[in-house]
């Protein structure tokens, strides 16, 4: 558990990970990821688990958050659809060189695209979050999208992002724990509700948008839960 080191970052804690609006989903725990989740090697695996995890933001007009239904895994210097292949390193993509457990964020056709870093430092792997099920401050999420039904808040990588009020600044955050002790209270983080995903129950495709990566191209690295699975599964989404 977080190591508490001051009664305003009890307060803090606490309305992070005990929020009335997650309670009612009977989650077994809310509890922000360790930086050790994100920091092994196998990016498919992290992708896999990452499924049916809950992002949260915690920005100034309020908390959003929702459950992790879609991903894509990238494999960095070898992977010809990653922004480091060749261990290319620019400007934009420095983040992803970083201890994994940090946001690579970065823009495409306009649109803020969000990405965990996995792996550790120097090794550039990544995950991008393409889409998440809202269950966390939804009218403010419809807000910040200008309407919109809540199937429809967040299905796409562009759209999660500006429904969760993340933005270009948030590039680096970490969003984990580190060795069990969080200095301070985080603007983003990734939680362990306790929801487990069947293997059974992922979809495997190839990424997309990414045909000039030839082999790469096809390979299924893009990993999906129905958001059926989740409307199924708590009566409160429907």
């Amino acid at each position: 558990m977080l190591k508490i080191e001051n009664d305003y970052f009890i307060i803090n804690v606490v309305y992070m990970l005990k929020v009335p609006q997650l309670d009612k989903f009977g989650f077994k725990s809310a509890e922000i990821l360790d930086r050790s989740f994100f920091t092994r090697s196998d990016v498919v695996l992290i992708s896999h688990e990452l499924l049916g995890k809950v992002i949260i933001t915690n920005m100034k007009e309020g908390l959003c958050g929702g459950i992790i239904s879609e991903v894509e895994a990238y494999f960095g210097s070898i992977d010809l659809a990653s922004h480091a292949y060749k261990n290319k390193v620019t400007k934009r993509n420095q983040s992803l060189y970083c201890n994994g457990g940090v946001l690579y964020v970065h823009t495409c056709r306009g649109h803020v695209m969000l990405n965990i870093v996995t792996n550790i430092e120097n090794i550039p792997q990544g995950i991008l979050i393409r889409a998440i099920v809202p269950v966390l401050g939804i009218d403010l999420m419809k807000k910040r999208r200008g309407g919109f039904n809540e199937k429809d808040l967040a299905n796409g990588p562009g759209k999660l992002t500006k429904a969760l009020g993340i933005k270009i600044e948030h590039n680096m955050i970490r969003v984990c724990k580190d060795d069990g002790i969080f200095e301070k209270l985080p603007e983003i983080c990734i939680v362990d509700a306790g929801i487990k995903i069947e293997t059974n129950m992922i979809k495997k495709t190839p990424r997309i948008g990414v045909n000039y990566a030839k082999a790469w191209a096809k390979h299924p690295l893009r990993f999906i839960v129905s958001d059926k699975y989740f409307y199924d599964k708590f009566d409160e989404l429907k």
